[in-house]
């Protein structure tokens, strides 16, 4: 087994310590709502995918999709669930706000 330390304290974590996988996902919402497009749409969009063929398809993919994995000591994840943006702001649980924004 490789050398598996905290993320954020680089702790060691032996086989068969406690230990937790973080996951971060963030993905391009769409509520539904298009701003007024002052031209022919269809022509915008033929426009954009024209563009979209000249940029490389990893940095299309960053756009809408990320995922980010982190392995954690049970210290640091407490730590980081209390509050993971280190915010002033009250942040959401669960499907709070999950659900209000489709």
């Amino acid at each position: 087994m490789d050398d598996i330390r905290c993320f954020c304290c680089e702790k060691q974590l032996p086989e068969g310590s406690l230990k937790y996988v973080v996951e971060i996902k963030s993905f391009a919402d769409f509520d539904c709502f298009l701003e007024d497009y002052p031209g022919d749409v269809e022509e915008g969009m033929m426009e954009l995918l024209e563009e979209m063929e000249d940029v490389d398809a990893k940095v299309l993919e960053d756009d809408v999709y990320q995922e980010m994995i982190f392995v954690l000591c049970k210290e640091c994840r407490d730590k980081f669930y209390k509050n993971p943006f280190q915010s002033t702001q009250q942040f959401y649980v669960d499907k709070e706000i999950k659900g209000s924004i489709h």
